[in-house]
């Protein structure tokens, strides 16, 4: 079994021994230096092999032909001539001020120089040192400029605004300095995970292609469903022989729910998270691995600062300029911002309209993302309560936990629930019970369906299931047609049985009902809303009798 390239950015390191697995996309370059366009830019979320896609053109460029025995591009009929590469990586360049930003780019803008033997430049400007290095290496070639993640010192900064603006001008500065060099160019190609107007990258490379959503390049970074079963066959035995699965399909499924649905043009091809998926491969558990490699401060604080021009978790419409276009740095369109970020993708075109739909693209991200959210917008959980709720849970007092969960909902901005479906308000109950201590399983499959919510505490299982603008009592009957607690009856501990209902009126819990199971499956006795305040009443009851104060107790709090 060949080794993963996890977070190798080398196809050196990759293709040199033939001992990683590599997923082929070199036809990808054929067909974009047979195009005839000299110069495109391309926007992907992070960990979407920008940076292994941009090496791999760099060794193409420098003729290295025997690296690519086997691929696509070797047989391909293309004539390997060496060019100088300038590779401009700008999440390696420190952006802190731009002043910072403009003095490390002139450092390795020498450094390039020195690579190729050419002499130090002394007291030149940016722009100044940019044309002598372009001109002086053409002299051996046309130059090839690479430029991955331009918009780190953009991004980087979103929380300042004045700093991301001075260092946009900087770009600006930098990138319009290629515009004069064109007859010393070959070829080019940038990458980022926005596309920000008014840096002259577009304003000043008239030519640049922006094949972000150009249906021919969908599915050049990421793996496609045909990718991960032809490359990925022998990890996916491995795992459903460790799982004791019988299918091998079931594992796929898996990694399809959690890390594909990637969307980046009109056309319905599909994409996984080559990041994710990999991860997945290696450590053979579903995990947030994309998610969890960097939070999404930028977006967090967007969202925080905006709240009320947040949309819909479940999805909204978008024109292909909204999406592709990011203008202002004072307030930036959310829907183009989730969208260039990867929390939101395309999920369907409509042709006459033109518009495109968009909503979070698989599990990984929505549970993630809700994670965020709980993290972000409601009060953090300590240890202390969160043995308060188990505790709650031990003696059924369900009620303390569901008016936890009501507070938690209501701190939520309201457009996040606007159009919200039901599979949005489990997530967001999901995450706000992670948050406070709880062990879950979510949507275990039985025989009989899929159980939305199982949750163990020391001496009981708890079953929800969840409706949205249904009803409880439908909730719960739906558990006992279905025998959802059967596979939990070996356990020897009683069952509580929850049905719980969401109204997107008041988006939140509007009510519950519930009932209490013996370890063999059979009914003790309903749950009640009443259970907790009785059981206080009770405790105090106890604590006013062994003060001396036995009048407290009202005998009618023990009935039943």
């Amino acid at each position: 079994m060949k080794k993963l390239p996890i977070g190798i950015q080398s196809i050196h390191k990759i293709l040199s021994k033939g001992d990683y697995v590599y997923v082929d996309k070199t036809d990808f370059i054929e067909k974009l230096i047979g195009e005839g366009s000299p110069y495109y830019f391309i926007s992907r979320p992070r960990r979407f092999g920008k940076s292994l896609f941009l090496n791999t053109l760099e060794e193409v460029f420098k003729g290295n032909k025997e690296l690519f025995k086997g691929c696509a591009i070797y047989n391909s009929g293309y004539k390997w001539e060496k060019h100088p590469v300038i590779y401009l990586d700008f999440s390696q360049i420190e952006s802190t001020t731009p002043e910072e930003l403009e003095n490390d780019l002139k450092d390795i803008l020498q450094e390039i120089g020195q690579s190729y033997g050419l002499p130090s430049p002394t007291h030149s400007s940016l722009k100044a040192q940019l044309r002598k290095l372009v001109i002086g290496l053409a002299k051996q070639n046309r130059v090839v400029i690479l430029v991955d993640e331009y918009d780190q010192p953009i991004i980087n900064h979103l929380s300042k605004p004045s700093i991301a603006e001075k260092n946009r001008e900087v770009l600006k500065r930098f990138f319009s300095t290629l515009k004069s060099l064109d007859r010393y160019l070959e070829f080019g190609f940038i990458t980022g995970i926005s596309k920000f107007s008014h840096v002259s990258l577009f304003s000043g490379l008239n030519n640049l292609n922006d094949i972000t959503m150009d249906p021919k390049y969908a599915g050049m970074m990421g793996y496609t469903d045909e990718e991960v079963k032809k490359h990925f066959s022998e990890e996916v035995k491995a795992i459903a022989f460790e799982r004791g699965e019988t299918s091998e399909e079931k594992v796929f499924e898996e990694v399809k729910v959690w890390y594909n649905g990637y969307r980046f043009s009109r056309t319905p091809l599909c994409v996984y998270n080559p990041f994710s998926t990999l991860n997945f491969m290696s450590k053979k558990e579903t995990a947030g691995y994309w998610y969890s490699t960097g939070t999404p401060s930028f977006l967090i604080d967007q969202l925080k600062k905006y709240p009320k021009s947040m949309i819909s978790l479940d999805g909204t419409t978008a024109r292909k300029d909204e999406l592709t276009d990011i203008s202002s740095l004072e307030k930036i369109d959310l829907k183009a911002l989730m969208y260039q970020a990867g929390y939101f993708t395309v999920q369907d075109y409509n042709p006459t309209s033109k518009r495109y739909y968009l909503g979070l693209p698989n599990k990984e991200v929505r549970t993630a993302f809700m994670d965020s959210l709980v993290e972000h917008f409601t009060d953090e959980v300590d240890v202390r309560e969160s043995e308060k709720f188990a505790k709650a849970l031990e003696t059924y007092q369900i009620d303390i936990l569901f008016e936890h969960i009501k507070t938690g909902f209501s701190s939520f901005p309201y457009p996040v629930f606007a159009g919200a479906k039901e599979y949005t308000y489990q997530a967001m109950l999901l995450s706000m019970l992670y948050g406070m201590g709880f062990d879950l399983l979510s949507e275990r499959l039985t025989n009989t369906g899929r159980i939305d919510v199982v949750l163990e505490v020391e001496k009981a299982t708890y079953i929800l299931e969840l409706k949205l603008d249904g009803s409880s009592k439908a909730a719960l009957k739906q558990i006992q047609e279905k025998g959802y607690f059967k596979p939990y009856m070996h356990k020897k501990k009683e069952i509580a049985i929850i049905g719980a209902n969401f109204s997107s009126d008041t988006r939140n819990i509007s009510d519950w009902e519930g009932e209490l199971l013996s370890p063999s499956g059979k009914t003790i006795r309903p749950l009640f809303k009443e259970d907790s305040s009785v059981l206080e009443s009770v405790q105090k009851g106890l604590e006013d009798a062994k003060n001396g104060r036995l009048n407290t107790i009202d005998p009618k709090e023990f009935d039943g």
